[in-house]
C-alpha cells in the first residue's frame, strides 16, 4: 500500500470540487463548518459545497469569513427547484460569486427514466433519487429539464451559457446524457464560456466510453473523476485507472462527490482515491496534477505556467 505520510502530504493544498453538505433536503454527514472544520486540518486548500436543489454561493461566502485559512466555492444547479434553466438564477448566483453551475441533475431528462422505473436489483440508488421520486408522486416534479433537443441545444439553455461566461463561471455537464455532450460543449463555446468541466463521467447515467471522451477532450474540456462512483461499485476501480491513463492526469480533476450519511469524511476519501491510484501505477506528481493544480487553476486560485 502507498506511504500514508506520503497521500496526508499529497491531501494538503488539494481541492475538492464536488462535496454533498448540509444544509440539504438530504441527510448529510457534515454541515459546511464541520466540513472546514475537516479540510483545514487535512490541509486542503478548497471546497466547493454542491447541492442538487439550491444555490450554495452564500454559504461559502460565510464560510470564507469564518475560516480564511481555506477557500470555500458555491455552485448552483439547473433543476426544477431552481426554475431549471432558469437565466435569471443564474444571474444572480453569478452576482453572489457563485464559481461552478452544472446544468440539470436530478432533473435532466437523462434521469427520468431512472426516477420513474423501479430499481435494478444489486445495483446502488443515489440519495436523491428518494427525494426526486416522491416530488413525482406529488405531481410537483415539474418534469424533465431539456437541455437538448433534436441535437441543438435549447434557447434557454443557451441564454444560461451566455449568462455564465458573464460572470466567468465554469459550466459543468451536471447529469445530461453522454450523446448531449458535444452538443453543449460547443455551444458553450460559442457562448465563450471559458471553462467546462465533464460532470463523474463514470457515473452509469452519464457514463462515457473512451472514444466519447477523446472527442470531447478535443474541447479543451475537463474531466471530474469522483472517488464515489468506484467505491460504492456504480463502476470497477479499473475503469477509473483506464480511463485517466488513456485520456491523461492533464486534464482530470479528482472529486470525491461525498456527504452522505454513511460514506467517509471528504479528506478520508480523497486518500483513499489517492491511494488506490498510487497503487496502481500513478505517480505522486501525476496526483499533485489531478488534485492540485487542475482544480486550482480552473477554480481561479492558481495561474497556469507559461509554455
Amino acid at each position: 500500500m502507498a506511504d500514508q505520510a506520503m497521500v496526508k502530504e499529497l491531501i494538503r493544498g488539494a481541492y475538492d470540487m464536488h462535496i454533498h453538505s448540509a444544509p440539504d433536503v438530504l441527510p448529510r454527514k457534515f454541515n459546511d463548518i464541520v466540513l472546514a472544520e475537516h479540510a483545514i486540518e487535512a490541509g486542503m486548500a478548497g471546497v466547493v459545497l454542491k447541492s442538487h436543489y439550491i444555490c450554495t454561493a452564500d454559504r461559502a461566502n460565510l464560510i470564507n469569513e469564518m475560516f480564511p485559512a481555506l477557500k470555500a466555492f458555491g455552485g448552483l444547479c439547473l433543476n426544477n427547484s431552481m426554475g431549471g434553466l432558469n437565466p435569471q438564477a443564474v444571474d444572480v448566483a453569478g452576482r453572489l460569486g457563485t464559481k461552478v453551475v452544472w446544468f440539470p441533475t436530478v432533473d435532466a431528462e437523462n434521469e427520468a427514466k431512472n426516477i420513474a422505473g423501479e430499481p435494478v436489483p444489486g445495483v446502488p440508488q443515489p440519495y436523491w433519487m428518494t427525494i426526486a421520486k416522491a416530488m413525482l408522486e406529488k405531481g410537483i416534479s415539474g418534469g424533465p429539464v431539456k437541455v437538448v433537443v433534436d441535437g441543438k441545444v435549447t434557447e434557454s439553455a443557451r441564454q444560461c451559457m451566455e449568462v455564465i461566461a458573464d460572470y466567468d463561471m465554469i459550466l459543468a455537464t451536471g447529469h445530461i446524457a453522454p450523446e448531449e455532450m458535444i452538443p453543449v460543449v460547443q455551444a458553450a463555446r460559442e457562448a465563450k464560456v471559458n471553462r467546462v468541466v465533464i460532470t463523474h463521467p463514470e457515473f452509469p447515467a452519464t457514463f462515457l466510453t473512451i472514444d466519447q471522451q477523446k472527442e470531447l477532450a478535443k474541447y479543451d474540456v475537463m474531466f471530474e473523476r469522483c472517488f464515489t462512483q468506484p467505491f460504492t461499485g456504480k463502476v470497477e476501480w479499473s475503469t477509473v485507472y483506464e480511463n485517466i491513463r488513456t485520456i491523461g492526469p492533464a486534464s482530470t480533476i479528482l472529486s470525491t462527490d461525498l456527504g452522505q450519511s454513511t460514506a467517509p469524511w471528504v479528506e478520508e476519501g480523497m486518500g483513499m482515491f489517492m491511494t488506490n491510484l498510487l497503487d496502481n501505477g500513478f505517480t505522486e506528481r501525476e496526483l499533485e496534477v489531478m488534485s492540485h493544480t487542475n482544480a486550482g487553476q480552473i477554480l481561479g486560485e492558481l495561474t497556469p505556467a507559461k509554455a
